[in-house]
């Protein structure tokens, strides 16, 4: 190779990795002022490399005459599209048929399509992640890029504790006041699947630098998120990490192996860790938020939305008409919650002004779990969906430890966090659909010279 096309190579491998890293960045923002513009689907600037990712696919169907490197999370994913399509369509026409052709402010149709959309941009940049590490093909190089990423995001939130209420304001769709870790998210609850996903693949890539690196890298990933645990105000974030150490714990109960030995030991401390340190502050917050806050009510309302939609329109209900249905199950959920936070708690009045606010308006409408959402949006099929992902991804990862409890914390989240702008989620999911499994077939796309094995 001549000393030009060393050099052109070494240009394209160091931009590849420049790009990366901007993609690494660009998937941890999700409170882009954009939002204001164009709604929820701007809340990352991800949606703006829709037309990039567009014109990757038309590049390789161009160059391979055929659609290439397809996996089998990218063919549950689309299956997952098609049925939503077709559900939302059907709906769509029922409501039409009834005369309902809006709600709100919001025409049914026209939300069907840009909640789809949601789902569209989340397989193409599953499909663009993994193209882009296969192109770099030094897992090495990937493992710098998402140091620098973890440092990034390490300097954030050093910026956010020095300088709150008030930081970084400029980046943010709105300049209230807050008071907790956010990073360049809009609350803290959806801060800690960023931290575990990019801790646990620096963690896990590591493995391609010599000794002393990896050893040096595994210290400061490990410092970085006890860091992000003893500063979050998350109680989400807590209660997630102790139901993983418990997960943990039945997982590596056969002690013949000395890792399984470690690893319970580890989940022991973290679960003594939390009980001695945070368990009492997390129950003294949920208590203050049930007496004097909304969210709390918020989530389990929407959440009881789904069920009770779910349970009348067992096949979901699409992505178009469900804020009619929505709205339809609202009173239901009210009267249930009064009863069971009456029964549990105590609480002869709950406040559920921020739930009933849906009833007139379609701002921020939706169930507040990504689960219940996709729940009420596919319904048994979606159950379907995430059985089939889950256990694909569990059995990619059986032979890692770090991305083993890495996905298992995700998995968790999915019933706290919403789905549609969690790009670091489908991160995790697109790096982990790189590794190779039995279940699949061997192609070039698993066989770069130095990595993905």
């Amino acid at each position: 190779m001549s000393s030009l096309d060393s050099r052109r190579d070494g240009l394209r491998h160091a931009f590849l990795a420049g790009y990366l890293f901007v993609l690494l960045l660009l998937t941890v923002y999700q409170d882009f002022p954009l939002v204001k513009i164009i709604g929820e689907i701007g809340r990352t600037p991800i949606v703006l490399l829709f037309p990039v990712f567009l014109l990757c696919e038309i590049a390789m169907l161009a160059k391979h005459k055929r659609i290439t490197n397809w996996t089998r999370f990218h063919t549950y994913m689309f299956g997952f599209i098609l049925y939503l399509a077709m559900v939302s369509l059907v709906y769509i026409l029922i409501q039409y048929m009834g005369g309902a052709y809006s709600f709100g402010s919001e025409n049914l149709l026209g939300k069907g399509v840009k909640v789809l959309i949601y789902f569209l941009l989340i397989l193409l940049y599953v499909r663009h992640i993994q193209l882009v590490v296969a192109k770099i093909g030094k897992l090495g190089t990937v493992c710098g890029c998402f140091l620098a990423a973890v440092t990034s995001l390490l300097l954030i939130m050093s910026v956010e504790l020095a300088s709150m209420p008030n930081a970084l304001t400029f980046l943010h769709s709105g300049d209230a006041p807050y008071w907790r870790v956010r990073l360049l998210t809009s609350e803290s609850s959806t801060t800690g699947t960023i931290v575990v996903v990019y801790v646990a693949i620096l963690a896990y890539l590591s493995r391609y630098w010599n000794k002393l690196a990896r050893t040096l890298t595994i210290v400061y990933a490990t410092s970085f998120f006890l860091f992000y645990l003893f500063v979050t105000g998350s109680k989400g974030f807590m209660i997630i990490v102790l139901l993983t150490a418990a997960v943990t714990m039945v997982k590596f109960l056969d002690f013949r192996k000395k890792r399984n030995f470690v690893l319970l030991v580890a989940a022991l401390l973290i679960m003594y860790l939390f009980i001695a340190n945070f368990s009492v502050g997390i129950i003294q917050s949920f208590q203050n938020d049930i007496e004097n806050y909304t969210s709390s009510y918020t989530r389990m309302g929407t959440i009881v939305i789904a069920l009770l939609t779910v349970l009348n329109h067992p096949f979901g209900v699409g992505t178009g008409a469900y804020p009619v249905y929505f709205n339809h199950y609202l009173e239901q959920s009210v009267n249930l919650m009064s009863s069971v936070y009456y029964k549990w708690f105590g609480v002869s009045q709950i406040n559920v002004s921020e739930l009933i606010q849906y009833s007139v308006s379609t701002k921020n409408l939706g169930v507040k779990s990504g689960f219940f959402q996709w729940f009420m949006f596919g319904g048994l099929l979606s159950v379907a969906f995430f059985y089939l992902v889950g256990r694909h991804m569990l059995l990619k990862v059986k032979t890692s430890s770090i991305l083993f409890l890495a996905l298992v914390f995700t998995l968790l989240s999915l019933l706290l966090v919403s789905l549609e702008i969690k790009y670091e989620i489908w991160l995790l999911f697109a790096f982990i659909g790189l590794l190779p499994g039995k279940d699949e077939q061997r192609s070039a796309f698993y066989n770069k010279p130095e990595a993905l094995k």
